[in-house]
């Protein structure tokens, strides 16, 4: 885990550090909390405790991928496929890295939160449901990650997932005030609901799991047709 950890790129340094777990995440609070002001024209807390907990979810997943896409350029992949494409070791050290970081964002932020005198339910309600974000995160990650393994664009199709999550998880509006259609796609995704949790206290986070379970098979399902495909082709291994 240790390696996994040093891979990371925004772990380098302690400027990395500070720009990933603290200064993007405010940057993105602030700014859909003044989108929401400018609506509403009132500040409302629950937009920013939703925003710092999705920011852990979505940095979950970015480190999902990132930790795989690595191995690829470096070849290890191949390495893996043939000798151990299941090994618990190997992808249990990246979700966990994976997951730690996501936690480690929110408490920190929340943390800033809570100096800046939020409500103490939504700060616990985040805090109950981080575990849950995180880990949809890294599923998601891993999905899109093993998604994109032969593409010459790694990041594929998580820049397509990332785009939407901060959409689709209700964060900014409850998805009950969305359109039909969009909730509809909300359901894909695991956040909505786990987000609804931290805003009212009632909310499917169940549900998301289940989300999460199918993502998780479709991953492992994409995984397996990746790696046959792999080992027929001598080629592509070495």
């Amino acid at each position: 885990m240790k390696i996994q950890i040093s891979s990371l790129s925004y772990l380098q340094n302690w400027k990395t550090r500070f720009v990933y777990f603290l200064l993007i995440p405010l940057i993105s609070l602030c700014l859909l909390v003044l989108i929401n002001a400018q609506y509403t024209n009132r500040f409302q807390w629950f937009v920013a405790v939703a925003t710092t907990t999705l920011s852990g979810g979505t940095l979950a997943m970015s480190s999902m991928a990132e930790l795989f896409v690595m191995d690829r350029n470096l070849r290890v992949d191949r390495e893996l496929v043939v000798n151990r494409p299941f090994s618990v070791k190997y992808w249990g050290s990246k979700t966990l890295t994976a997951i730690l970081a996501g936690v480690i964002l929110i408490i920190i932020n929340l943390g800033v939160l809570w100096v800046l005198r939020a409500p103490l339910s939504l700060l616990v309600r985040a805090l109950i449901v981080a575990p849950v974000i995180v880990m949809s995160g890294t599923i998601v990650g891993f999905a899109a990650a093993i998604a994109a393994w032969q593409q010459s664009n790694a990041y594929f199709y998580l820049n397509i997932v990332n785009a939407f999550a901060m959409v689709v998880s209700g964060a900014l509006i409850l998805i009950d005030q969305y359109p039909g259609w969009l909730r509809m796609v909300s359901v894909i995704f695991p956040f909505s609901h786990t987000i609804r949790f931290v805003i009212t206290g009632q909310g499917g986070v169940l549900q998301d799991l289940m989300v999460d379970a199918i993502w998780l098979v479709v991953g492992l399902t994409i995984y397996g047709v990746q790696v046959r495909m792999i080992l027929k082709k001598s080629s592509q291994i070495w």
